[in-house]
Order: structure tokens, then sequence, then C-alpha cells
């Protein structure tokens, strides 16, 4: 296995199997200086766009951006709730995850799944009675794959459950893992079908073997690709830049053992190796790459940097305990947020002011709905720069879906696209216009 591992290195370095790389590329991550802080590791943040996020952590607080980092606001707090996770569908509709009792000291919310409708300002428990399955101790990690399917699992320390939700977040399914990975911290779906879970073998870490399981029909079957040679260690965190190429964080607590690894596949995660790190004994946390390349690993004592797809790696300040790095694409650059202690972001390529930015996000598409208040007739307007794939789609004050009033690729250029209101009731519905690079959403009155 050593030989294997000095076999991969060798062919990293000398560029085969990997893309190039411009190692004269300069990467910077600057301090968000009001960024939130609880006195220590803070779990995830999450973007809807560059402008837009919220942040959460362990003291149970969610805070809330609109002007890419620059300010924060605590929007809701719950004593006793100890927040590991947070995604968004769109500015309104979001998920969040506790970690649950009986893992963390001062931790009794036995909740852990919450939703907000109005874009964080209020969170609702998600109740057993909307979740077919076991019931999960606490979540880890959560992924909106698309406005229908979310995913959700966890925990650390075990027990091994994940849910899943085809109706946007209005109904759940949940099982246990627990014939496959005893503790769950993270999950990675890239598509409805296909997707991934790491953790761990063993809910003692001490026992514990780092491992990777694999679905490829949604969760109806699991296959283990990926399990460490070590004990005291357990997968936490995975980038997927590429749809053949994937990364993840080895967490390593053995004590005087140096050397780190990660968790490499260049094959869309059927098959992983094992990637040479450091040997300085750190802690590895968060980790995200642009591109096959292009990457940082958060660490208990700094950050560092790889442009060579993990062959080496540079030190790079990404604040203490970087847990969980999200990179949002814009323009032809990146924008990144990295959480741990503080909050730090990144700023890379030709993108536009963060203002500029979410104008013309909205610029894009130009979508208006008249008239409003409607009665039967409903149109929809809106703009293309380019041909792409529509969707118009209806949604309650809940947040369910209640009707797709289009789905279906168009030109570039000004749209109308009508719609009667057959299945919707009286009252305030939420339109959302999304395409691949664009979303906007549209309050209308229905009347009676």
């Amino acid at each position: 296995m050593y030989l294997l591992r000095l076999l991969h290195l060798l062919l990293l370095l000398l560029g085969i199997g990997a893309p190039m790389f411009k190692a004269s590329a300069q990467y910077n991550w600057q301090l968000l200086g009001a960024s939130p802080q609880n006195g220590q590791k803070q779990d995830d943040v999450f973007f809807i766009n560059p402008n837009r996020g919220w942040s959460v952590n362990g003291s149970g607080r969610v805070f809330r951006t609109t002007d890419g980092g620059a300010t924060w606001a605590q929007q809701w707090q719950r004593p006793g709730s100890y927040f590991r996770c947070i995604g968004f569908i769109d500015t309104l509709n979001g998920f969040l995850g506790n970690i649950g009792p009986n893992y963390f000291p001062g931790v009794t919310d036995q909740m852990p799944l919450y939703r907000t409708t109005d874009g964080g300002q209020s969170w609702q428990a998600v109740p057993p009675t909307q979740i077919d399955g076991p019931m999960p101790a606490g979540l880890c990690a959560i992924q909106v794959i698309d406005p229908q399917h979310i995913v959700a699992a966890g925990r650390v320390g075990g027990p091994a459950v994940w849910m899943r939700s085809e109706d946007g977040g209005a109904t759940w399914t949940s099982a246990s893992l627990g014939a496959h990975i005893q503790m769950i911290t993270d999950l990675y779906f890239s598509s409805p079908d296909t997707g991934y879970v790491f953790g761990g073998t063993n809910a003692n870490i001490q026992l514990s073997n780092a491992r990777i399981i694999r679905t490829t029909d949604g969760g109806a079957t699991w296959t283990t690709v990926y399990t460490g040679e070590r004990t005291f260690e357990l997968c936490w965190k995975a980038s997927f830049p590429t749809a053949e190429a994937g990364y993840a964080t080895l967490l390593n607590y053995a004590p005087n053992y140096a050397d780190r690894y990660l968790a490499k596949t260049l094959d869309g995660g059927a098959t992983w190796q094992e990637l040479p790190f450091v040997n300085n004994g750190l802690k590895a946390f968060g980790i995200g790459f642009l591109d096959a390349n292009t990457g940082w690993v958060g660490a208990d004592t700094g950050g560092y940097e790889t442009l060579d797809g993990g062959a080496t790696w540079t030190p790079r300040n990404l604040g203490g305990y970087a847990n969980k790095i999200r990179l949002l694409p814009v323009g032809s650059g990146w924008v990144g947020y990295a959480i741990g202690q503080r909050i730090y972001k990144l700023v890379a390529g030709d993108i536009t002011s963060s203002s500029e930015a979410a104008a013309e996000e909205l610029r894009g598409l130009k979508a208006t709905a008249f008239p409003n208040p409607a009665r039967r007739e409903l149109n929809v307007r809106f703009h293309l720069e380019e041909g792409e794939e529509v969707e118009i789609a209806l949604y309650d004050a809940a947040g369910r879906q209640l009707d797709v009033a289009f789905r279906g690729f168009l030109p570039a250029g000004e749209h109308t696209q009508p719609y009667t209101f057959t299945r919707v009731m009286p009252g305030i519905v939420q339109v959302m216009v999304r395409t691949a690079s664009h979303f906007q959403v549209l309050s209308v009155n229905v009347l009676p």
C-alpha cells in the first residue's frame, strides 16, 4: 500500500492523470473583521449568492449577511442547540441541522432538523410525523441537490442515520446506515441517485477507521468504496470540484503519530487512494477545491493550499479550525468563504464587486409577474442573456412546491410565460424563475 501511495504521488508530480495548473496563481484569504465568533470552532457557512449568506455555530446562533460578509446580524438563537450545518434552496427556504444531545456538553435540544421559509428570520423544527423512518440523534451535513431533493446525515459519534426529501423538504424518509458506517460527518450527492457519505467505522474514535460509502440508486443500497488503514481516524469533509475529481480530509486523533493523509478519487468516487498530506500532527477539517488542482484544507493550526492536485502543500492562513469551505463561481472567477474561529473570504479571478454581482444576478433575468394581484391568469416575463434551461415553479408560504408552470429550454431574448391557477388556492405564493446561473423569486397575491 505504501508503494502504491508513492507511485500515486509520483504520477501527480509528473502531471499524469491530472490537468496542468498555473503555478503562478495567487489566492489570498482575508479575515472578515465583522464576522461572528463564539470563542471556538464554528461549523458551517452557506451562501446562496456572493452577497447573501448564513453562518451557524455551537452556541445555537444563526447569523446572516447581505453584503458579502462585510457585516453580519444575528437572526436567530436557540439555547441548548449546537447548529452544525445549514443549506438553502433559495433566499427564503432553508434547512438547519442540530448535532443533538449526548455528544457535546450543554446540548439539550433533541430536534435534529429545522426549516425556514422566510430567509432565516424564524425556524421551525421538522417534527417526527414528517419523517418516515428513524429520527436522527443529530445532523452534521445538509446538501440541497436541487429545489426538490435535499439530503442530510449525521452524526459524529453516531448513530449513523441519513435523511432524504423529494418534495422540497415537506416530507422526509430516513434510514440507518449502521450496517455500513458508524458515524457520519459529511455527504455529497452529484445527482439525486448518486452520492457519498463520509465518516468512520466505529462510534468510538479510538477504534475507528476512516470510511466512505457510495449509493447509485438514491440510497436504496450502499457499498463501501474506501476504508482507511489507521485507527483513531475518520473522514471529516469532502469536496468534488469536477465530476471525476474529489477529495476528503482524514481527521486523525492518534497520539504520537504525525503523518497526515487525504483521500482522493479521479474516477468520480468509485475508487479512492490515500494522498500524503503533512507530517506535523495537525487536525485537518474543512476542504474546498476550485478545480482538480487548486484547493485548500483548514486545520487547527491554520490552513494549507495546493496548486497541483495535492502533490505539494503550502501553508495559507484560513484562520484557525476552518471547518467548512464554500466556493461559488462568479463570472469567470470565484468567491470563497471558510468558517472556523472566524470567517475568511477569498476573491479569485475576474469578478465584479459584491454589490455589482448582486445587481447582475437580477439583471440576468429581470423577471416580473403580472397582473399582481392575479385571479386566474398570470404572466411571468423574463430576459435570458443566452439560451438556457428554465424552470418556473410556484411555492406556498411553507415552501412546498405547488406546481411547475414551465420547464424547458428557451433561446436568448425576452420571454413571457402564461400560467393558469388550476392547482393553487388563493393567498400569497412565491414564483421562482430559475436557470443554471440565475434565479429570482416573485411574490404574487392570488385572489379568489
